[in-house]
């Protein structure tokens, strides 16, 4: 709170003036509050730091990734040896979210401030508002993450390997990719991916799931060369066990597959292929090309999504990468957006 500076008692004021005075201060301080709130540095796109409401509402959404949460994942989150329902589920999200602190909100301000001029020469395209959400991290075991036009940050964030401008970018990227998924299947497209009709996630392993909530669905698909074949497959997040150690969380227990699939056709679902009654898959580390074709910039290869907003958090920011081709043939698909 602003506090109201003092009137001199030798100056004579009627209480109007008084009041009249004080609105100005009080007005003044609304407005500098405001502006310290909103972030205007992106064309024709307005960051703001939400407030705790704002935040909950948000996270408490019944969006994709809310509804695609399995059973299990819903439990490990909230640390729970019960079944947790979808309803109680959203009131542990929204119960997360925290008031900006003045040296947080400094702190996230000035990596937009340096992020600013790189995604506006990339011509990444944001959406005209996006939000800042600060959370205590309970809701995703300390990691930050995105719901739909929100960067969740829980503080404070400090995540090995990443600057806080590579983990903004990389963030900011999957706001702009569910903005603009047309350009994210074609920036796909130069590490081996093609879009596919929605998988339907395999029912075996639906007790098992673990839906990443920056790219809840599977929507794309690449030929994978392995045993002599070329199969379609896709990444999936699933639980390789259904209880948790005292300390642990979901992250100890998730494991990407590459799910074999058949594309689906005439508006159908994809669906996974089966052996006796359970999903094909491979390993992403198994003897095929799964880790060479998305290009050796990044470990985190559980999605094509995860994948790019590497690579592009990487153009964002400046640094030096593996494979420096692979970073100049996405910034000439951004370029040619000009």
């Amino acid at each position: 709170m602003h506090s109201v500076p003092s009137i001199p008692r030798a100056v004579a004021i009627t209480r109007r003036c008084a009041l009249a005075g004080l609105g100005g201060v009080l007005a003044a301080a609304v407005h500098a509050e405001a502006d310290n709130d909103v972030f205007s540095g992106f064309a024709g796109t307005r960051v703001r730091f939400a407030a705790v409401e704002a935040g909950r509402a948000l996270l408490m959404a019944e969006d994709e990734w809310m509804r695609a949460t399995s059973e299990f994942q819903r439990r490990a989150v909230m640390g729970s040896a019960a079944p947790v329902t979808l309803d109680a589920f959203k009131h542990w999200n929204g119960d997360a979210v925290r008031p900006w602190s003045a040296e947080q909100r400094l702190r996230w301000r000035r990596v937009l401030e340096r992020l600013a001029s790189s995604f506006a020469a990339l011509r990444i395209p944001l959406p005209a508002d996006v939000l800042m959400i600060a959370s205590n991290g309970q809701e995703s075991a300390q990691a930050p993450y995105t719901r739909a036009h929100a960067v969740v940050l829980p503080g404070p964030v400090a995540h090995p390997g990443y600057t806080d401008a590579m983990l903004l970018a990389h963030e900011l990227w999957h706001v702009a990719a569910r903005h603009a998924p047309a350009l994210a299947t074609r920036l796909y497209a130069e590490i081996g991916f093609q879009a596919i009709a929605e998988l339907a996630f395999p029912d075996p392993w639906a007790g098992m799931r673990i839906a990443n909530p920056d790219a809840p669905s599977n929507l794309h698909a690449m030929r994978l060369r392995v045993d002599g074949r070329e199969p379609w497959v896709t990444p999936v997040l699933v639980a390789t066990r259904t209880t948790l150690q005292p300390d642990e969380t979901f992250f100890n227990v998730m494991e990407p597959r590459l799910v074999e699939l058949e594309p689906g056709r005439n508006g159908d679902f994809s669906r996974a292929v089966l052996r006796d009654g359970q999903p094909l898959w491979h390993a992403l580390d198994g003897p095929h090309d799964y880790l060479r074709r998305l290009g050796g910039n990044t470990g985190y290869v559980i999605h094509p999504e995860e994948v790019m907003a590497d690579n592009v958090a990487l153009l964002a920011t400046g640094q030096r990468a593996r494979n420096p081709e692979l970073l100049a043939r996405l910034k000439a698909v951004l370029e040619a957006l000009r």
